[in-house]
This record gives structure tokens, C-alpha cells and sequence, in this order.
């Protein structure tokens, strides 16, 4: 008579769902840290840092996590403000961060779309704004 293998089978079940579970854990836990940095430097103005840390919380990807979805406003606020405030590279780049981050997590969980429309529109816009005095 053969061994039975269902003990080995639940065994490796248990493992490849523990080990998701700390991964899950771990991605929520660095979009919380990342959107605190984000906001910490939009806070202060370094614009630079602050799309790396929103860009880095929107790709936080976990299901119920909120950080992806607050790290694209915060991506989506960061280049309108610039835009506002006639500051087109940060604009550029904070759209641009927005749209890979989109692309870069898309998935049959994760639909994206409507981020990757916003930040095309913020980019054509300001490909299609007059350039400015001094610019």
C-alpha cells in the first residue's frame, strides 16, 4: 500500500498561505510608511521625494488596502498643483509616476484603468497648455 500524500499536500498549502499572508502584511504595512513620507514631503515642499514615496504607495498593491488608491490622489494632487502653479517638470513627472505606477500594477484583481486615463489627461494637458513667460 501507498503512503497517502494529502498531509504533505496540506502542509504546502499552509506554508504558500502563510507566506502570502506576511507578504500581504508587509506590502500593507510599507504603503502606510510610504503614503506618511509622501505626505510628510508635500508637506514641506520636496516634491521630488514626495512623488518616489506616493509612487511607491500607489504600487503597494494588497486587496482592501487603501494606500495604492491614496498614494494615486495623492500622485494625481501633487501634478495638478504643480500644474497650477506653473511648475510643468513636476507636473510631468508627477503624472508620469502616476501612469506607471497604474500600468505597473495592473492585473485581473487590480483594474487601473481609470488611473492610466487620469494621468494621459493631466499629460496631454500639459502638452497642450501655452508655454509660459520665462519658461
Amino acid at each position: 500500500m501507498r503512503p497517502s500524500r494529502a498531509p504533505a499536500g496540506w502542509l504546502a498549502t499552509l506554508v504558500v498561505t502563510g507566506v502570502l499572508g506576511v507578504s500581504a502584511g508587509r506590502e500593507a504595512s510599507a504603503g502606510a510608511r510610504e503614503i506618511a513620507a509622501a505626505d510628510l514631503d508635500a508637506a514641506r515642499g520636496d516634491w521630488l521625494d514626495a512623488i518616489g514615496h506616493a509612487r511607491a504607495a500607489a504600487e503597494a498593491a494588497v486587496p482592501a488596502s487603501p494606500w495604492p488608491e491614496r498614494g494615486f490622489r495623492r500622485l494625481e494632487s501633487i501634478g495638478r498643483d504643480a500644474t497650477a502653479r506653473g511648475d510643468e517638470p513636476t507636473a510631468r513627472l508627477a503624472f508620469a509616476a502616476m501612469k506607471t505606477a497604474a500600468l505597473e500594477t495592473r492585473s485581473p484583481w487590480f483594474d487601473r484603468t481609470d488611473w492610466v486615463d487620469r494621468a494621459e489627461h493631466g499629460l496631454s494637458q500639459l502638452a497642450a497648455a501655452p508655454p509660459r513667460a520665462g519658461h
